[in-house]
């Protein structure tokens, strides 16, 4: 057969081969990478003083014929010297030990030089080579050297080592990536035929793939949104189109879908293997979550464990679950979540939430170092505010202070940088009095704050560095955090940001906020193959595109409903229910929902515009019995076993009255289908509250402000809320909307076209 081809790079190849150790997240400091890029930077600049031929940075790439591959590894040598016809190759590392524990027994350290050196003496016809193994200590920039000289034979021995377990693994991986395509070469569509407008989208997101492209994707409930867009990514593979599938989406219950999707197409001959990551606290299967090998018996050993358990995983699963990550890691001690990530290299699917992408925080830079990623968003929708969240970083005078008492007296740095940033907060609180508001917002960062920021960074970082818990340790440690936050924000700051400062009470806030994420959305997205993003309810469709990351160019792709139109009822009653009318028009709202659910009775959900509105509802509907119904509120806070309880009452009762907030967990991502909920009320055009992020969102888009901070979020809620009631193609649903603005203009063209014709109730 012919020989595989292999492409890797040196440090990758080292670390997969001898890598040993614990997991440890005892604090090491923030600073270190940009640290020891100077000590290396410097080393290299004084090496260049002291010899004549020297060379830094040196890129070296090389070909290995093996039994069954070639392997073409490369990378870049820290420094090679050519003295007296003696060749040094250079391999610099920085530390924070003292010298007296530093010594020549780091095999990893040597390996890499090894390998550089092998490359380096092939190419230039060279049989002995000496190797010099540097340690920069940071603090003091003293440079402790060990050197070992080498034949080529001995170099060449020990790194075909290395290659050959490598390309034990590399062919496993192969054949299971030819398997997999081999499978897909047959694999038909699971489903004896497709819905309305299915094949629709499945050959446009195929298209859109294999174009490397974007697709915006409206597809109504019932379409069958997870499949159309898993299966075409699929073919995709199959015909060496992209090289893994990454499912992005915000809810356990999508995750579930796509995992069952996936063994769907297995069950019609697949070979895929697919993973599910889920954040760390989730699948922690210490007793307390503290990841460091003092306190973790997963933590401790991890690296020399790890190798054995990935081969277990990949030759005998293709479904890698939460649960099945536990199994293995209680079986092997090691860590469920660490596991999950290094997996995740070597898996054909991955499924998790959206900030393993796009989170500069926790995004899985490995996974992103390939291009050929294939991003699947689920309700799509909801990545605009998560997004801001992402991009935007905040600060706290009450944490600021909190650290500045438990400074004072033993850590007088610290004290010292904490009372310059607290009067800088106490300045900003002064400012809102003067001005007689709670909040106000600036176009500029906060500059003159950004020198006192890293003043702590440095200063806590000495103390953090030691390990010595002290009283107050956790609360300076999570302040230095919040604060690298807020720094690595500022590096992302530009004409997409303002910097908005919130009076609570005697707190004060300071936010760099995100107001239009597209510009950092469209960073991460260039790291991939393609991307489709898809919705039942992006509409309007170019607000977000122009917000997730799209420009006029990107596909855009609108389908109707699946189901037939006279199976759902829309009804309006245009009653002004705003603020200032609510208390005078909450009788006539009550009656109107009564005589709507009286005139067939069934499982229904009131939503609500609010808490407030929805309590003040509840009592006027309890003010006298009505035998028909049961009626229920929903509780603010909600755990997962509630809202399971809340739930279960539609499959167990009948004429149900359930009071929900629009927009809140009952609004989207609930299966209720049949008779367990047959129609709903919508209170309101979903506008989210007055806030000072939607004000400061109103002012950044001039004219399109009052839509993009209200109307559009509106809009998407209800129809978010209006999409619970028909789930099925023999579902049938009633909807009563309650608000005067649903007659307007405006609204009438942003209802969508299924809902037509609207009849006045």
């Amino acid at each position: 057969m012919d020989k595989i081809i292999i492409k890797e790079s040196v440090r990758n190849l080292v670390e997969f081969c001898l890598k040993q150790g614990d997991i440890d997240n005892r604090f090491s400091g923030n600073g270190r990478a940009l640290e020891g890029t100077k000590a290396h930077q410097k080393l290299q600049e004084d090496n260049g003083k002291i010899y004549e031929n020297y060379q830094k940075e040196v890129y070296l790439t090389h070909e290995f014929e093996m039994k069954k591959s070639v392997i073409n590894i490369e990378g870049r040598a820290d420094g090679i010297i050519n003295e007296d016809d003696k060749i040094i190759i250079e391999e610099i590392k920085s530390t924070y030990k003292n010298f007296s524990y530093i010594d020549d027994s780091n095999e990893v350290h040597w390996a890499q030089a090894k390998v550089y050196a092998l490359i380096y003496g092939e190419d230039n016809k060279i049989d002995t080579l000496h190797i010099r193994l540097s340690y920069v200590q940071l603090e003091t920039d003293e440079v402790k050297s060990f050197e070992r000289k080498f034949t080529l034979n001995e170099l060449k021995e020990f790194t075909l080592k290395l290659l050959e377990e490598y390309e034990r693994f590399s062919i496993l991986i192969y054949k299971k990536m030819s398997n997999r395509n081999e499978s897909i070469k047959d694999l038909e569509f699971p489903f004896e035929k497709y819905r309305e407008g299915q094949r629709k989208l499945i050959n446009i997101a195929y298209q859109t793939i294999k174009e490397k492209e974007m697709l915006f994707a409206q597809a109504p409930t019932g379409i069958g949104k997870t499949i159309s867009t898993i299966f075409p990514a699929v073919k995709a593979l199959g015909s060496g189109i992209g090289e893994k599938i990454i499912y992005l989406t915000a809810k356990t219950i999508n995750r579930q879908v796509a995992e069952d999707t996936y063994d769907k197409l297995r069950q019609g001959g697949l070979k895929f293997i697919s993973i599910t990551i889920m954040a760390k606290e989730k699948i922690c299967i210490n007793k307390e979550f503290d990841c460091n090998p003092e306190n973790c018996i997963y933590a401790k050993d991890y690296y020399s464990k790890v190798k054995k358990v990935i081969l277990d995983i990949i030759e005998g699963e293709d479904r890698i679950s939460s649960e099945i990550l536990q199994n293995y890691a209680e079986k092997y001690e090691v860590c469920p979540f660490e596991l999950s990530l290094d997996l995740s290299m070597y898996c054909d699917g991955i499924i998790g939430d959206y900030n393993y992408i796009f989170d500069p925080r926790v995004s899985l830079g490995r996974i992103l170092e390939n291009k050929g990623n294939i991003v699947l968003i689920d309700e799509a929708h909801n990545l605009i505010d998560r997004a801001r969240m992402m991009y935007s970083a905040s600060l706290s005078k009450d944490k600021i202070m909190e650290c500045k008492k438990i400074a004072k007296g033993k850590l007088s740095k610290i004290h010292s940088v904490l009372g310059k940033i607290n009067s800088y907060f106490i300045d900003l609180r002064n400012e809102c009095e003067h001005k007689s508001v709670e909040w106000f917002y600036e176009v500029e960062e906060p500059k003159d704050l950004i020198k006192y920021l890293q003043l702590y960074l440095k200063e806590s970082e000495e103390i953090l560095i030691r390990g010595n818990r002290f009283e107050g340790y956790g609360e300076i440690l999570q302040l230095y955090f919040d604060i690298n936050a807020f720094i690595s924000t500022m590096q992302l700051y530009d004409e997409n940001y303002r910097t908005s400062i919130e009076k609570e009470a005697q707190d004060l806030k300071l936010t760099l906020y995100c107001v239009n994420p597209a510009k950092n959305l469209k960073e991460y997205l260039s790291k991939c193959y393609s991307a489709i993003f898809f919705s039942a309810t992006i509409s309007p469709i170019m607000y977000y595109v122009n917000m997730l990351g799209g420009n006029d160019e990107t596909y855009r792709l609108k389908l109707p409903s699946p189901f037939k139109r006279e199976n759902l009822n829309v009804y309006l009653s245009p009653i002004n229910i705003r603020y200032k009318y609510r208390e005078r028009t909450i009788g006539l709202v009550k009656n109107k929902i009564l005589k709507f659910v009286e005139e067939q009775l069934g499982n229904y959900i009131i939503f609500s515009p609010s808490y407030v509105y929805m309590e003040l509802l509840y009592d006027e509907l309890t003010k006298e019995t009505i035998k028909e119904f049961e009626i229920v509120k929903q509780k603010q806070n909600m755990s997962e076993e509630e809202k399971r309880e809340f739930l279960s009452k539609f499959k167990e009762n009948r004429n149900l009255l359930m009071l929900c907030v629009l927009g809140g967990m009952f609004s989207e991502g609930i299966d209720l289908p049949g008779e367990q909920l047959i129609g709903s009320v919508i209170v309101g055009v979903g506008y989210p509250m007055i806030s000072m992020n939607n004000e400061i969102m109103k002012d950044f888009y001039n004219e399109n402000g009052y839509d993009y901070a209200y109307v559009f979020p509106g809009i998407n809620k209800v129809q978010q809320a209006v999409g619970r009631v028909i789930r099925t193609e023999t579902d049938k649903g009633r909807i009563l909307l309650i608000d005067d603005r649903y007659a307007t203009n405006k609204y009438k063209l942003l209802l969508p076209s299924e809902w037509y014709p609207i009849k006045k109730y």
